[in-house]
């Protein structure tokens, strides 16, 4: 179909191009001697002629493959060309205009003559040589940014797929090693552990081929997480969700969240002997998706602790959303982290 609408603008401007040409010329000698009915002859042969001698030009340019060649190869080849044209054009004009329109023939054909004829021509045959490769530089520099465009998406797809990866067996790792925790301290607790996990996975399996989804299904996904930990950590672990009711069905990046609510318990709840608290709030504004989480425990970034969550999850939210998406992590007092990351809607 591109194809087809291509060709047909091709001879509309062809067509439409000449018919301009013709006319002009036709109305000049009309101006100097009156309308006769030779000129209307002389009209249609010139009409027909130049777009003939032109479009067997593009033809030849197709075939012999000239359209890709480099401006510096492509022009002196266009010069010979138009030079060709403008001579076969003269070679049919001058007698044709002589036979057609008195005037001419009461003027001596000299070398002077021939020139300003030739040239009066080459400058139509020039503007439509000009036009058609500029077109056509036109085009390929547009499918060359297309193809850009389409080998960048296609790396930034087979980034994120890559990251995405990543998150499941790193996930399954840290769950099953907490499981492993209860296997002789809590049997009992460890097959209710093994059942939330497969649940959790399972879900996990349904966002793979997806590159968001709606806040209420990562939450769903935090929150089963978080009963998986809740086993190990005991009475040791609290969380709270603050979600503004405007905000579920705006999408994120899957396991987003889950990430870096494992990462807060990791390097957070974890280190510390009576564990802590998890506060996720969420609101929009300025036109984004705000979520805010805070953690008990301090953040080290000198110590090259803030984990595998947080660096995987800058490359998705780059690789998404550019530098309209952002993650922020510092300490809000010395007891708290916070983590604020901000979405497009």
């Amino acid at each position: 179909m591109k194809s087809i609408a291509k060709n047909k603008l091709y001879w509309i401007c062809q067509v439409g191009g000449w018919f301009i040409f013709i006319a002009m010329e036709l109305s000049s000698y009309i101006r100097l001697d009156g309308f006769k009915w030779p000129l209307l002859t002389n009209a249609i042969v010139n009409l027909t002629l130049g777009i003939t001698v032109t479009h067997a030009y593009r033809l030849f340019l197709i075939k012999q493959g000239w359209l890709s060649l480099p401006l510096v190869k492509l022009i002196p080849r266009a010069i010979v060309m138009v030079f060709i044209m403008v001579s076969i054009l003269t070679a049919i004009n001058i007698p044709l205009d002589r036979i057609t329109y008195p005037f001419f023939k009461q003027i001596e054909i000299t070398f002077g003559f021939l020139l300003g004829y030739f040239f009066n021509l080459s400058k139509f045959v020039l503007l439509w040589t000009l036009t058609y490769h500029l077109f056509q530089y036109w085009e390929r520099s547009l499918l060359a940014e297309n193809e850009k465009y389409q080998l960048q998406a296609t790396a930034k797809e087979n980034a994120y797929q890559n990251l995405k990866n990543q998150l499941n067996p790193h996930f399954l790792f840290n769950s099953l090693n907490s499981i492993r925790t209860l296997v002789d301290a809590d049997p009992k607790l460890a097959k209710t552990a093994i059942t939330q996990l497969s649940g959790l996975l399972r879900s996990s399996l349904h966002t793979s081929n997806k590159k968001t989804i709606s806040l209420r299904d990562e939450l769903q996904t935090v929150t089963d997480y978080l009963a998986i930990e809740s086993i190990r950590f005991d009475e040791r672990m609290h969380w709270e969700f603050n979600i503004a009711d405007d905000t579920y069905d705006c999408h994120v990046p899957p396991m987003m969240l889950q990430t870096l609510v494992e990462n807060a318990v990791k390097h957070g709840l974890a280190t510390r002997k009576n564990g802590g608290n998890i506060l996720l709030n969420t609101y929009k504004a300025n036109n984004q998706l705000t979520i805010q989480l805070i953690n008990s425990g301090q953040y080290q970034p000198q110590e090259n602790r803030q984990g595998f969550g947080l660096e995987n999850t800058r490359q998705r939210l780059s690789i998404l959303y550019d530098e309209h998406a952002s993650l922020q992590i510092k300490n809000k007092d010395h007891e708290h982290v916070e983590t604020i990351i901000t979405i497009p809607l």
